[in-house]
């Protein structure tokens, strides 16, 4: 797959910023607090699957230096220069979603990793924010996400930002030593 090259902050809104996420300790460090605590597993890889600092820089390094096969572009959301989260994009394959055609397709996934921001809109106005990014950078046509259908915070967050729930994806994920359904929900470029 080619490799594309984003610049280091892609979306600048006010006091909210999506950068890169930086093939640096610091960068490494944040993730793994984040990734770490159990209130944010609970929704992101699962308490039982935890991501201390070694198994981040082995998964994310090859996403920070632009080296991940899958094209996975990973990025840290800032609000007033605070690091609050995580988000990443990447094309998406058909055969992953149960789609017929995932051309201009673009899959995004994220967690605010700072509970105490949940539902405080930064998570909804960081997805626009990259959404936007995606359909104007990248050409995409569509953007998907596919939260845990029992996930009802993030559903709702993701309708308000105008995705809508195409199909269940039954058994789409692994998580806590089950696999669960997730919502295929989209968002098509007007």
């Amino acid at each position: 797959m080619p490799r594309f090259r984003s610049p280091e902050v892609l979306v600048r809104d006010g006091d909210l910023l999506i950068r890169r996420l930086r093939d640096d300790p610091r960068d490494y460090r944040l993730m793994a607090g984040w990734l770490t605590d159990e209130r944010v597993m609970e929704f992101y890889h699962g308490r039982d699957n935890p991501y201390p600092y070694e198994r981040v820089v082995q998964k994310y390094g090859p996403r920070a230096r632009g080296e991940d096969p899958e094209g996975v572009l990973a990025c840290i959301m800032e609000l007033a220069g605070r690091a609050i989260g995580y988000m990443q994009y990447y094309p998406a394959r058909a055969e992953e979603y149960g789609l017929e055609d995932a051309s201009g397709t673009y899959g995004i996934d994220m967690f605010i990793g700072e509970p105490e921001l949940w539902g405080g809109g930064a998570g909804s106005r960081a997805l626009m924010a990259l959404v936007g990014y995606i359909f104007e950078q990248m050409g995409a046509t569509r953007v998907i996400i596919d939260p845990h259908v029992d996930n009802e915070r993030a559903v709702r967050a993701y309708e308000k930002c105008g995705f809508r729930k195409v199909k269940v994806l039954p058994a789409h994920e692994l998580h806590e030593g089950v696999w669960r359904d997730c919502w295929l929900m989209a968002l098509e470029r007007r």
